[in-house]
């Protein structure tokens, strides 16, 4: 027992040795000092500023489904499954977490968009990250503080990409354990596996992880689909499912994390409902104004 605990205890110590010396290696600046979740007195005068103040909340079926307890074995969709999101109808489990044996967790979300289109969804996730923090924050009144955004190293030259492949952005947001500043790189759908996707569908195919890149922590897969009235967006999540180097960043201390003692401490008990609520939250606000945006702004 002691030498395990030893062994772990070295993981863990060249991990956070590893960070340290690489931190924002891969991430632009960004001063904490500058970190607000209110709206600051310039941003109360931009024409945005309203909808901070317009909160929108999830569907009370899906706050129920998230907070009434954790998904069974037979309703989370593994990632080997991922591709069922595919298919017509709906699969059980559609709101709901799950938290596994080895610390790893999962977490699926629907929302509905009413009078929206997937061309709107992939317009705001180039618009929305850029130039100006209120565009965030109206995202998620009080849990969005700041974005930034760089090129993601070493990204591949996509065939007819979308404006946002290749991009990493950093956001700053509190999820319900703590602000935090994070790293997502948006890649190509066909980099999960799908390389074709329904007439008039998108998806937002995203690694998450540390901001220097250290670290991939979560698959995030947002698939959206025409319905009667609109689209609707289907998330997953599976978080910890493994670990590895974002692009740019280094393998070394994705091999130490990948095991159970460390998604354990990466993988706080309460994340899994946490973050559901979260994304149920920020989609639902961003449901409740985003065709009336995009008409006056794309």
């Amino acid at each position: 027992m002691t030498i395990v605990v030893r062994t772990v205890t070295a993981v863990i110590v060249s991990i956070m040795l590893l960070i340290v010396v690489f931190d924002l290696r891969s991430a632009p600046p960004s001063d904490s000092a500058l970190w607000h979740a209110y709206l600051t007195e310039e941003e109360l005068k931009h024409p945005l500023a309203k909808y901070w103040f317009n909160r929108a909340y999830p569907a009370p079926d899906v706050v129920a489904a998230i907070t009434e307890g954790s998904l069974s074995e037979a309703e989370v969709l593994t990632w080997e499954q991922r591709h069922r999101l595919l298919d017509e109808g709906y699969l059980t489990g559609e709101n709901g977490w799950a938290r596994f044996e080895d610390g790893s967790a999962y977490i699926a979300v629907k929302t509905f968009f009413p009078g929206a289109t997937a061309e709107m969804l992939d317009w705001w996730f180039e618009w929305a990250q850029r130039e100006e923090d209120i565009r965030y924050k109206i995202w998620y009144p009080g849990a969005h503080y700041a974005m930034s955004q760089a090129p993601t190293p070493n990204a591949p030259d996509y065939e007819n990409p979308k404006v946002y492949w290749g991009s990493s952005r950093f956001p700053v947001e509190d999820v319900g354990i703590g602000v935090a500043r994070l790293r997502l790189d948006f890649v190509a759908p066909v980099e999960f596996g799908f390389d074709e996707l329904p007439e008039g569908a998108t998806m937002l195919a995203v690694r998450v992880g540390l901001p220097n890149g250290l670290l991939k922590t979560v698959d995030i897969i947002h698939y959206v689909r025409p319905v009667d009235g609109g689209v609707e967006m289907r998330s997953r999540f599976w978080i910890a499912r493994d670990f590895e180097a974002m692009a740019g960043g280094l393998g070394l201390a994705a091999a130490l994390a990948d095991n159970r003692f460390v998604k354990h401490l990466v993988v706080p008990q309460a994340l899994p409902m946490e973050l559901a609520l979260h994304c149920a939250n920020e989609y639902a606000q961003l449901a409740s104004f985003l065709p009336e945006v995009y008409d006056q702004y794309n």
